[in-house]
């Protein structure tokens, strides 16, 4: 996959808006979305393993639903999503 390019556009089509809006805005959509799937959507742990307060943290999930559409954390759509960040920390290197 990563030869052919079809990595990259799985990348693309689950997490180009964030890559995008991070790019752009100089933001940590990304990051923070890892930390949250990977703390089991706790949104206390997260704050704290990102350093920020809740209500930030509120702010940035808002912010990745909108980029993402609601539905991102249905189990279908959140396997697909967590597959596309590893896909991108293998190309791109750990986002921690």
């Amino acid at each position: 996959m990563k030869q052919n390019g079809n990595l990259n556009d799985f990348i693309a089509e689950y997490l180009g808006p964030l890559i995008r809006y991070d790019s752009e805005k100089g933001r940590q959509l990304l990051l923070t979305l890892k930390q949250y799937l990977t703390l089991c959507c706790s949104k206390q742990e997260t704050a704290s393993a990102l350093f920020i307060v809740r209500q930030t943290l509120y702010h940035r999930l808002d912010k990745i639903e909108g980029l993402l559409g609601k539905d991102c954390l249905l189990p279908e759509k959140r396997v697909a999503i967590e597959l596309a960040l590893y896909a991108y920390e293998y190309m791109h290197g750990s986002l921690i």
